[in-house]
C-alpha cells in the first residue's frame, strides 16, 4: 500500500491576495478585455493565466509588447488602474477564506498577505474583508519600496520580505503560501516555503508543477496536515 504524502509542519501563514482571498480576477479579465476591444485585440483566460500575479508594471510591458499595442506601457497601465480602480469596489470573499481566517486568528498562528498589487490599489479591494483586514499581522504590495525593481513573482523575494516582517521574523521554510498564480507558486517554491495552490480550471497540469498540494478551494484545506490546529465544530466569532 503507498504510502501517504508527508508534509511538513509550519509556524505561520502568507497568503496571496487576487484569486486567492478574494474572487477578483473575472473582474481583471473583463477589465483587459474591455481596454483591448478598442485596440482591435482579444484576451483570454488563458492569455490571463501567463500574466496572474505579475506586479500592474510588469503585466503592462508584456501586454504591450505581446499584443504590439500602439502605446506605451506606461499609457496602458494608467489607462488599466484607473478602469480597475472603479470595477474593485466591493469583491466577494472566495469559499473557505473567512472561515481559515478566523481559524488561524483564534489559535494565534501568525499570517499575513504578500500581494502583487500596489498599495493604493489594495487598500480598494481590501474593503471587501474590512471585517477580518485587522487579523492580518502586516500586509506587503508590489510596490514595497523594500522590493527591487523587476523582483515581484516569479521572483521569492516578495515572501521572503513578508516572511521578514513577523515578529520575530519568521523561517520561510516553517511558512505556508496560498496562490493561485502559477508564478507565485514559482516565487514561492524558490523562497524555500510549501505553498498551497488553488489555481483557476484553465491553468494546466504543468503549471501546477511543484505545488506541495492543489485544491479546488480553500475550504478544502486541512490545517492539521501541517501541524496547525484542526477545525473543530465550535461556531466562530466575528470581528466587530
Amino acid at each position: 500500500m503507498p504510502s501517504k504524502k508527508c508534509y511538513c509542519p509550519v509556524t505561520h501563514v502568507i497568503f496571496d491576495c487576487d484569486g486567492t482571498l478574494i474572487d477578483s480576477e473575472g473582474i481583471y479579465l473583463k477589465t483587459v478585455q474591455d481596454l483591448l476591444a478598442k485596440y482591435g485585440k482579444t484576451y483570454t483566460k488563458a492569455d490571463q493565466t501567463n500574466h496572474m500575479g505579475m506586479a500592474v508594471g510588469a503585466f503592462s510591458q508584456h501586454i504591450v509588447k505581446d499584443l504590439k499595442l500602439p502605446l506605451s506601457p506606461a499609457e496602458f497601465q494608467k489607462e488599466f488602474e484607473a478602469a480597475v480602480d472603479k470595477s474593485m469596489g466591493r469583491v466577494a470573499l472566495l469559499p473557505g477564506v473567512r472561515d481559515l481566517i478566523l481559524h488561524l486568528h483564534e489559535y494565534r498562528i501568525p499570517f499575513c498577505i504578500a500581494t502583487s498589487s500596489f498599495r493604493q490599489l489594495f487598500k480598494v479591494k481590501a474593503e471587501s474583508f474590512k471585517d477580518i483586514f485587522l487579523a492580518f499581522h502586516h500586509v506587503v504590495c508590489g510596490d514595497d519600496p523594500e522590493l527591487g525593481p523587476g523582483r515581484g513573482k516569479p521572483n521569492p523575494d516578495i515572501y521572503l520580505l513578508a516572511a521578514s516582517r513577523f515578529n520575530p521574523p519568521a523561517d520561510p521554510k516553517k511558512c505556508l503560501i496560498f496562490e493561485d498564480a502559477p508564478v507565485g507558486l514559482i516565487g514561492g517554491k524558490a523562497a524555500g516555503s510549501q505553498v498551497i495552490f488553488i489555481p483557476p480550471d484553465h491553468v494546466s497540469k504543468q503549471q501546477k508543477k511543484g505545488a506541495t498540494m492543489v485544491l479546488k478551494s480553500m475550504a478544502d484545506f486541512k490545517p492539521e496536515l501541517f501541524g496547525l490546529p484542526p477545525f473543530d465544530a465550535c461556531s466562530k466569532f466575528e470581528f466587530g
